[in-house]
């Protein structure tokens, strides 16, 4: 038997089952993945099926199960003095998204924050939010959809929204304990305290200075950019502050601060050492190369995805995540 690819008729579910020799409904369940299948019987029949050039009516499956097998993904925003759509972190959270949700048989409609808010034409099952906006504004703003969501941050008081991150007062500790134990006794903060994970290192850092005799020379509200960083440290320093370390809540912040500091004849890390925060890829091409926290954030994709599953499943079970861990990664800026 010619399959329908070769001879101009629209392949059909009936016909992919006769041409596996089994019944329509063991054919959807195949191309489901339903464990109802055997897994031979299963790859067989999906094989069939492509090779006929069937694909499943999602349209029409949509209106059985009132589904849409979709999961948007909603980031802050796009560039504007902010984290840029390329920053690796987030690539690689997407991509810990894509190993889950891909074998679940659900697709992925990556937007921004404001064009979510903004649409009446975005069909999805539920929401995942990478970047909670400040004091978590924009993720309650997501909320108010009614759709399952879950979120990657800091936990906001007043939202039971599902919140999945890495342990942001750790890494702060970590960073302080690190520059504390080198010596170092006026610490300078770059980071926006307004975003949630911002305030949680904040907070790990205060904790440590106040077993210490080291103090936090100043809190200075950064944008999660090279340019920020280096603007940061322009205006520290014509403003006459003194500080010997630096801790900057992302690897970007860090690197325009160490460039402005050479710029300025001070040396790094002799007079001032900096920690960032993400190990992304910069943090280890830089010269100096950067010390920084590190946060698994393929992992914190694989997590977002399974706990977005968990509440379309039963929304009245919110999944629980414990914060994932960070660490330190000590490099030439702080030695």
């Amino acid at each position: 038997m010619k399959h329908p690819a070769n001879t101009g008729e629209r392949p059909t579910m009936e016909k992919v089952a006769e041409l596996a020799g089994v019944s329509k409904i063991t054919v959807s369940r195949a191309l489901r993945g339903s464990d109802l299948v055997r897994p031979e019987l299963r790859e067989r029949i999906v094989r069939i099926a492509a090779e006929a050039g069937y694909r499943m009516n999602l349209a029409a499956r949509s209106l059985r199960t009132r589904r849409t097998q979709t999961i948007a993904v909603v980031i802050e925003q796009l560039q504007r003095d902010d984290r840029p759509i390329t920053d690796p972190l987030l690539l690689a959270m997407i991509g810990g998204l894509l190993e889950v949700l891909t074998p679940a048989d659900h697709a992925m409609l990556l937007t921004t924050h404001d064009h979510f808010l903004g649409s009446n034409a975005i069909g999805a099952d539920g929401v995942v939010v990478l970047g909670q906006g400040e004091g978590g504004r924009g993720l309650e703003k997501v909320g108010s959809f009614g759709l399952p969501v879950v979120a990657w941050g800091e936990p906001v008081p007043g939202l039971t929204i599902p919140v999945i991150g890495s342990d942001n007062r750790l890494g702060g500790r970590l960073a302080a304990e690190h520059l504390i134990a080198g010596g170092r006794k006026r610490l300078l903060f770059l980071g926006d305290a307004r975003h949630p994970e911002v305030a949680g290192r904040l907070e790990g850092v205060r904790e440590v200075l106040a077993a210490s005799e080291a103090v936090l020379a100043g809190v200075l509200p950064c944008a999660f950019a090279t340019e920020a960083g280096a603007k940061a440290i322009d205006e520290a320093l014509a403003a006459g502050l003194q500080f010997d370390a630096i801790i900057a809540v992302s690897d970007f912040i860090a690197a325009g601060a160490c460039d402005t500091l050479i710029a300025r004849g001070l040396a790094v890390p002799e007079a001032i050492a900096v920690v960032g925060f993400d190990d992304t890829p910069i943090a280890s091409t830089h010269r100096p190369s950067i010390t920084s926290i590190r946060q698994d954030a393929n992992a914190a994709g694989r997590a977002l995805g399974k706990a977005i599953l968990s509440v379309i499943d039963d929304p009245t079970k919110a999944p629980f995540t414990p914060p994932l861990p960070v660490e330190l990664v000590v490099r030439e800026s702080s030695c």
